[in-house]
């Protein structure tokens, strides 16, 4: 018997990608479940989905309280090499 492979791991995907293909998914099947009337072609909704997400993404980040903090955790653990002093000289030095 062999051993159970576990499944690959997935791709991470871009948020934004994600949430646009759900508002896609969502306006399309509203706009086109409508009987008469225009409708929008295909494209554009995509592009509409994907203008949605960008602009919820950034007002996620600038409103929620759970990603201002994570964001400010992530700013805290960074390393800002810019302000660090390294003196190489003295590592070429033998003694």
């Amino acid at each position: 018997m062999s051993a159970p492979t576990k499944p690959a791991a997935e791709a991470q995907r871009d948020p934004t990608e994600a949430l646009a293909e759900k508002l896609f998914v969502e306006m399309a099947g509203r706009v086109y479940s409508v009987i008469g009337g225009e409708k929008p072609q295909p494209k554009m909704l995509a592009q509409l989905a994907f203008r949605l997400a960008q602009v919820f993404q950034q007002a996620n980040t600038e409103l929620n309280p759970t990603a201002i903090a994570a964001r400010a955790a992530k700013d805290k653990a960074a390393v800002n090499l810019d302000s660090m002093q390294i003196d190489f000289g003295a590592a070429g030095k033998r003694e």
